[in-house]
């Protein structure tokens, strides 16, 4: 985290207990691209040094103001992370995926409790499939064994 943040976020953490609509009033300059609420704007310059800065080209000045405002916005998340805490954005966007997959859970246990009831049906076509399908599976595997031992025995009585 970068020393200029922390110090502005100390300085405006100390104002904050003056009342609940700075905060507000934070999100919103923020929003709005650090711009709107001039006692913010005017710290931000202080801290972040764009107040001491003559006026030079108009794509410097906005370059490094963009840069100052990334490194604040970084900043800003960091210190929210690290208190544990996440954008709301952020947490509602994993509650939304949360909900979709607990539905998507629900769904394919529903499926999967409906194929497993068929298939233990017996009496019924599905069950009764799977039983013929078995059967010769069985009969192939019984037949393949007899042709093998008839090769083998005819093999032998050629070679004795």
């Amino acid at each position: 985290m970068d020393s200029k943040f922390l110090e502005f976020w100390g300085n405006y953490l100390l104002a904050a207990a003056k009342g609940q609509k700075q905060l507000e009033d934070l999100n919103e300059w923020m929003r709005q691209g650090f711009s709107g609420f001039e006692e913010l704007t005017a710290m931000f310059k202080k801290f972040y040094g764009f107040e001491q800065t003559p006026p030079k080209e108009e794509s410097d000045s906005t370059q490094s103001w963009q840069n100052a405002a990334a490194d604040f916005r970084n900043s800003f998340n960091a210190y929210w992370n690290l208190m544990g805490m996440v954008p709301k954005e952020e947490y509602q966007a994993l509650e939304q995926q949360y909900a979709a997959l607990q539905k998507k859970v629900a769904d394919q246990e529903e499926t999967i409790n409906v194929l497993r009831s068929l298939l233990a049906e017996e009496g019924t076509y599905q069950g009764e499939a799977v039983k013929v399908l078995q059967d010769l599976v069985n009969k192939q595997a019984e037949a393949f064994e007899t042709l093998m031992k008839g090769i083998t025995s005819a093999a032998e009585e050629d070679e004795g």
